[in-house]
């Protein structure tokens, strides 16, 4: 399978959106237009397609790791998938989603613990 193939099933196994790819691009060091980043995705019929690199997939895999999990040097900051996640959630109005998050962080913060305190968060 070349990296055009996996970087687009990628794509759709996280349902990541065009400007999310730039993102995620960016996150690992590699600036991408929205047309630079439809090039890659169509087939290699297409006029347009673009070979994806090594070194590309690799800068990509990199951001989406940085992504989904946050940046190691700021640990405090929620991870842009999250981030996406909760305003689209807000976007589509769906309030009990939104509750149901909220009631879990209230309880969360009630009991005072974290993984960071030394356990196992479980993952």
């Amino acid at each position: 399978m070349d990296n055009n193939r996996i970087f687009k099933k990628i794509i759709i196994a996280n349902n990541l959106r065009h400007f999310e790819v730039q993102e995620v691009f960016a996150l690992g060091g590699l600036a991408c237009s929205s047309s630079r980043i439809k090039s890659f995705m169509a087939g290699s019929g297409n006029k347009n397609h673009e070979q994806l690199g090594d070194a590309q997939l690799e800068q990509f895999l990199n951001g989406l790791i940085a992504y989904n999990r946050g940046a190691l040097d700021e640990p405090e900051m929620l991870p842009r998938g999250i981030e996406n996640y909760l305003l689209g959630l807000i976007e589509s109005s769906n309030s009990a989603a939104l509750a149901e998050i909220e009631a879990l962080l209230t309880d969360a913060g009630a009991s005072g613990r974290t993984p960071a305190d030394g356990e196992d968060d479980g993952g």
